[in-house]
């Protein structure tokens, strides 16, 4: 059996003040069973202010999360929050790991070791594997994510990249331990009598705006030309130019159709480098054929009414977690707090915690035609996870 504690501070400036309001919702005295671990997830400014660190210290147990924005739990909600889920259980296991850092060039030996040594502490497999994943423009989330998935096995892997989204300042980073690292995975592993169950909504691929557009160059994740021209001069013909002249709106995908691949492929612009190329989420190649992705308010929307329905049928279960992509917030617009507002009408009165947050990458099994469960990293993507 596994039990999940949720808690959450807005205390933003006293961090003995913010660490005991967790302590005192989480009632551990009461609450926590044999064996404990935490996930904590936070508003940049409160790594800052040195509150996460305390929080962190303050709880007996091991702790890891990250960076987040727009937070939703029950009876809570808000863009600046530190929230704490503590996972416990008397006959569960949890093993706490976290990597060296990460570059394009080491992440899949690195994070073969991490697995490694993390699970070495379990007598056997773990049921679930927690990811948090660093975000680094020039590793992909999706080779993060095949190189965990070897090297676990296939153990159904879940969890979120890093967020932070200021106009003047990006600085996303895991924490682990009561330390803030920028270039780093760390996993929680959970082992026990428990089976977890997922959802996701990946974006639909064939809402796009047509563009008659071919890849002409592309170095891993970087597409340095489309048509034969600088792909910055393509996007700049577009209009998905910030003010500043160079700055790339995050607010649409890239769906590129390589044709040879079952389906095409979801990929977002981080940013653009001083020579014009586009710092892409996923390694890209030549010959592409790229369009513009495109979907409503209506859709973000809709489908998250549809996943809490299909979560709220079965409420024998711990508690669950879902993460929303970041950018279908922006698609909402001047309605941005909607999908937050409808995730906490829809999941009023129900009887088991959950934790809502707003995500920079989604990790989460996608099961095939078989049933078969594979592990994926995604964009746009709404995903949970049912302990």
């Amino acid at each position: 059996m596994i039990r999940l504690l949720t808690a959450y501070t807005q205390e933003a400036d006293d961090p003995a003040k913010a660490a005991g309001e967790i302590l005192e919702q989480l009632d551990l005295a009461k609450n926590q069973l044999a064996h404990s671990a935490a996930l904590l997830f936070c508003h940049s400014e409160f790594i800052k202010s040195g509150i996460a660190k305390a929080v962190s210290e303050s709880l007996p147990f091991e702790t890891l999360g990250c960076t987040s924005q727009h937070f939703a739990l029950a009876g809570a909600s808000g863009e600046i929050m530190l929230t704490v889920t503590v996972l416990t259980g008397d006959d569960m296991e949890f093993a706490v790991g976290l990597s060296g850092p990460l570059t394009a060039e080491n992440a899949e030996g690195c994070i073969k070791a991490l697995y490694q040594k993390t699970a070495a502490s379990l007598d056997s497999p773990p049921e679930l594997v927690f990811t948090l994943l660093p975000t680094i423009y020039s590793l992909g989330g999706d080779d993060m994510v095949a190189a965990l998935d070897r090297a676990c096995g296939g153990i159904p892997a879940f969890g979120t990249s890093a967020l932070d989204i200021h106009m003047d300042c990006r600085h996303p980073q895991i924490f682990y331990q009561g330390t803030a690292y920028d270039d780093r995975m760390a996993l929680l592993l959970l082992k026990g009598p428990i089976k977890p169950r997922f959802f996701s909504f990946a974006f639909p691929l064939k809402s796009v705006f047509t563009q008659e557009a071919v890849i002409t160059g592309a170095e891993e994740g970087k597409i340095t030309g489309i048509n034969n021209m600088p792909a910055i001069s393509f996007i700049k013909e577009l209009g998905l130019i910030e003010k500043d002249g160079h700055s790339v709106s995050l607010a649409f995908p890239l769906v590129i159709d390589y044709r040879d691949e079952a389906e095409p492929q979801l990929v977002i612009i981080h940013d653009t480098n001083p020579e014009g190329a586009l710092i892409c989420s996923k390694n890209v190649r030549v010959g592409g054929i790229l369009n513009i992705g495109a979907i409503t308010a209506d859709y973000v929307l809709e489908s998250m009414n549809i996943l809490l329905q299909t979560i709220k049928k079965n409420e024998d279960s711990a508690g669950f977690f879902v993460f929303s992509c970041f950018l279908r917030n922006v698609v909402l617009g001047g309605n941005s707090a909607a999908e937050i507002e409808l995730v906490q009408k829809e999941m009023s009165g129900f009887p088991v915690p959950y934790l809502f947050l707003y995500s920079a990458g989604e990790v989460c099994p996608q099961y095939t035609k078989s049933g078969e469960g594979v592990n994926r990293f995604s964009v746009f993507a709404l995903i949970a996870c049912r302990l």
